[in-house]
């Protein structure tokens, strides 16, 4: 009897922990990422059709055309 007890506690045992030997559900990771990747494309143009990709100012272009051309000089004298 008291083998019979310990035979199917054990087997009582293993069961309950099977799912953790059985590793992680990659289907459903997967799923997660496609999911989280979809979230991200909306925000992004939500972002972009919102307006809140601003234009840069085309002063601001010519100061930094500018500064590209002064940080080649400083690179070329070291």
């Amino acid at each position: 009897m008291k083998k019979l007890l310990l035979t199917l506690l054990c087997i009582s045992s293993l069961s309950a922990a099977f799912p953790a030997f059985a590793g992680p559900d990659w289907q459903l990771i997967e799923q997660g990422r496609k999911a989280k990747q979809t979230q991200m494309m909306q925000a992004a143009n939500k972002a972009s059709q919102s307006g809140m990709d601003h234009q840069m100012d085309p002063k601001m272009h010519e100061k930094m055309d500018q500064m590209m051309k002064d940080c080649q000089e400083m690179m070329k004298k070291h």
